[in-house]
């Protein structure tokens, strides 16, 4: 085995289990008593559940973040008004997820609206600004203004700061603050979803210190490791190797790559729920027999 690597993806209890026992045999002689072959990587598909469940302690969590008006708070009750109780506890990924994109979508329309009218106050909306079939250029030169003005940065929040309580904007300061966390979560998932491992690192460290501020230590410090790791200590052809290999495309379609860690909590659940069978059929045997089937099809 000593030629050889075994790639693990799983979450972060999964991580920390394989590395005590590598730990535990630092003594013994052979690479393969030590398990050396054996590679915990940093599940994409949990790393970004742990994401949405900062964003969720950050903007939805906090009573005193809701009496914002302009809240992320405000807006659940506004697109979600059915499920808004279901934010008080633990929504779930699936429920952060959405909201985070439907939420952003909206947000970034609305920047749209404001700039729109800035540059030409004859256009009263954004129908208006589309009909007058603006150039490709000018689309770009608004983008990036929109993200100047509207997204914040270190340079903007200490410039915020430094101002006194009276002529600062505390309700504009934290939309800004919102529409830059919900615009990584939103990258990191595209950058997912196109296979662009590249723009997955680079989200890395904002997540790292957003981690940090809602209390995730564990998640901050083995992502921290991890991305040390791929950077100064792992080999160029160790490294090629886990960046091909950390992300599939079961369907082979555009955007359909998906983290390896997703495939395989697809494939437990096929196994234990969907084809584990119901009554006296529902046994180890039936699922052993139907595992190889599941990971043909």
């Amino acid at each position: 085995m000593s030629d050889y690597i075994v790639l693990v993806h799983g979450d972060l209890l999964t991580k920390e289990r394989i590395e005590s026992i590598q730990a535990s045999r630092q003594i013994e002689e052979t690479p393969k008593r030590r398990t050396q072959y054996v590679l915990p990587l940093m599940g994409l598909f949990h790393f970004k559940m742990a994401c949405a469940d900062a964003f969720w302690k950050i903007w939805i969590l906090p009573k005193e973040g809701r009496l914002d008006c302009n809240s992320l708070w405000q807006h659940i009750g506004i697109l979600r008004a059915a499920e808004s109780n279901k934010f008080n506890g633990k929504p779930g990924f699936h429920r952060v997820h959405d909201i985070i994109h439907q939420d952003l979508q909206a947000l970034i329309l609305d920047c749209w609206r404001v700039e729109v009218k800035s540059q030409n106050s004859s256009w009263n909306s954004l129908n208006e600004f589309a009909a007058s079939n603006p150039t490709w250029g000018l689309i770009v030169k608004m983008s990036e203004d929109i993200v100047k003005k509207f997204v914040a940065t270190t340079e903007s929040v200490e410039a915020q700061c430094a101002k006194s309580m009276a002529d600062r904007d505390i309700c504009f300061e934290n939309q800004t603050l919102r529409n830059r966390d919900e615009l990584l979560y939103v990258d990191l998932s595209l950058a997912m979803n196109e296979g662009d491992v590249g723009r997955v690192e680079a989200s890395f460290l904002p997540w790292i210190n957003i981690f940090k501020a809602v209390g995730k230590h564990k998640y901050a410090a083995h992502t921290m490791r991890f991305m040390y790791y791929m950077r100064s200590v792992y080999p160029e052809d160790l490294k090629k190797i886990i960046r091909q290999n950390w992300l599939c495309n079961p369907t082979g379609q555009r955007k359909g790559f998906r983290a390896i860690d997703w495939l395989v909590e697809r494939i437990n659940w096929y196994l234990k729920v969907f084809h584990a069978g119901s009554g006296p059929t529902r046994t180890i045997k039936r699922v052993i027999n139907e595992s190889p089937l599941i990971e043909i099809y």
